[in-house]
């Protein structure tokens, strides 16, 4: 997903780049559903609370006013309710990605949790930006990567290099599940009609048992490689893709579903950094691909048929990106222990990359792919809270000490000591991106109440798809 960010961005810099609803039709259900306790839950979610540190709560809070904030709020337009929190801060235009709004549905929950809002708003809002999806263009379900605020096309004013996205519109869907739990009623009913229209199997290359990567339904972009349906890459190795596994296996929708086989055919390598751990390891080495599905799937105490733990390949890949940046202290100004979890962002060099990591990445050892110009993003080491929640912390609460990194909505972006910086104060990202702040919140929340975990395992749909991945519980 976030490699069409930077697809886009480009495409913009070459080229210079429906009625709605009103929130008065919407009913809100009885009281009965804001106290629905979490039910019982075939793949179980282990309580473990823990009291946010102030400045982490901090953090959390800003994410939550970004996502509501930053919504549109313009009932007369067909993208009303959706957030529009992509790019926040660059005084550029920019349109709203469709994988946002899953964090939007998971972050309107925690602010009815936490008594930010109001059971009544966040109920509202879900209905709103539901109703505004179902209505826009699809293909079998599944969306464009971006979405031009003001039409409902496709992003930049139904720009032609706008992909049609699964894994978006599988972290939409994975959002809307959550929120669907959370509120009961029109809410539910809305998530699961977008959920069922998905066709996971139109999605997969029969041949290689892959998802395809992307689509050009129609008017493919010149020179753009595509099959005779517009399909063309393919999600082949372990990523960020990994919720469309659960969701595609468990579509409530039979004729939609997969098999287990697309899951044990992803190309897994492995290998460690220096002496750590072995692990499975994302090719980019970026830290948002170990923590993207798991705001939503709670591993911790779950393996598949080939005993695998996806939770403890996350902390061994958040131990490593850590050593990483301590080692590469001495070289790179900025890097350190409280200072680390490169990940695509914002960035000084050539705008926005997805080529920030750590390794192992491509080959293992080799960082040829990897761009070194210093650049951290906060939400990378943030969002392994769950995994190496000290070490995570205590960067949060570094970072806060930067002059210049906290903005209206906590941190921002990215910032480097060694690039564009002037003296001893770094250049600053001054942007706000949906899918990092996103990340932050979910992962923060789920360290401190596994709230959004409990909630996506009570869905049937995804207890069905854990099911039918052979995922098993252990002690």
């Amino acid at each position: 997903m976030k490699y069409a960010i930077s697809f886009m961005l480009v495409c913009v810099a070459i080229a210079s780049r429906c009625s709605g609803q009103t929130a008065s039709a919407i009913t809100i259900p009885s009281d009965a559903w804001k106290k629905a306790p979490v039910k019982s839950l075939v793949y179980p979610v282990s309580g473990d609370p823990h009291k946010l540190d102030p400045v982490v709560e901090r953090e959390l809070k800003g994410c939550f006013e970004f996502f509501w904030n930053e919504a549109v709020m313009d009932p007369t337009l067909p993208t009303y309710g959706m957030v529009n929190g992509n790019g926040v801060g660059t005084n550029a235009l920019h349109p709203i990605s469709i994988e946002g709004q899953g964090f939007h549905f998971a972050m309107i929950v925690i602010g009815v949790d936490r008594g930010w809002i109001s059971f009544d708003q966040g109920y509202k809002r879900a209905v709103s930006a539901m109703k505004s999806i179902k209505g826009l263009k699809n293909f079998r379900g599944h969306h464009y990567h971006f979405i031009d605020r003001k039409t409902g096309l496709r992003g930049w004013n139904d720009a032609k290099g706008v992909e049609v996205t699964n894994a978006g519109t599988a972290t939409m869907v994975a959002g809307a599940l959550v929120a669907g739990e959370y509120f009961g009623g029109d809410v539910k009913k809305l998530a699961g009609e977008l959920y069922h229209r998905i066709d996971w199997k139109w999605f997969s290359d029969p041949k290689a048992k892959h998802f395809y990567l992307a689509c050009f339904p129609v008017d493919v972009p010149k020179g753009t490689k595509v099959n005779a349906e517009g399909f063309f890459g393919h999600w082949a190795a372990y990523s960020e893709h990994m919720i469309m596994y659960v969701l595609g296996a468990g579509a409530p929708n039979p004729k939609f579903a997969i098999t287990a086989e697309p899951y044990y055919k992803m190309i897994t390598y492995k290998g460690s950094y220096k002496k750590g751990e072995k692990f499975i390891y994302c090719t980019t080495g970026a830290a948002f691909t170990y923590q993207w599905t798991h705001c939503f799937v709670d591993y911790r105490k779950k393996v598949d048929r080939q005993g695998r733990n996806w939770f403890q390949n996350s902390r061994h890949a958040a131990v490593a990106a850590r050593q990483f940046a301590i080692d590469m202290s001495g070289k790179i100004k900025g890097l350190g222990a409280n200072s680390w979890g490169m990940s695509a962002c914002i960035s000084p060099t050539t705008f926005y990359s997805g080529k920030y990591g750590s390794l192992p990445a491509g080959s293992g050892a080799d960082m040829s792919g990897l761009l070194m110009d210093g650049t951290v993003a906060p939400y990378g080491s943030t969002g392994f809270i769950v995994f190496t929640p000290r070490e995570s912390i205590a960067a949060l609460k570094h970072m806060y000490t930067i002059p210049g990194l906290v903005g209206k909505y906590g941190l921002y972006d990215a910032y480097s000591f060694h690039t564009k910086a002037n003296g001893d104060k770094p250049w600053i990202a001054r942007t706000y991106l949906d899918i990092d702040k996103g990340i932050v919140a979910l992962m923060i929340e789920n360290y401190s109440s596994q709230l959004i975990w409990k909630l996506f395992h009570q869905n049937k749909s995804v207890q069905n798809g854990l099911a039918r991945l052979g995922f098993t519980n252990v002690k």
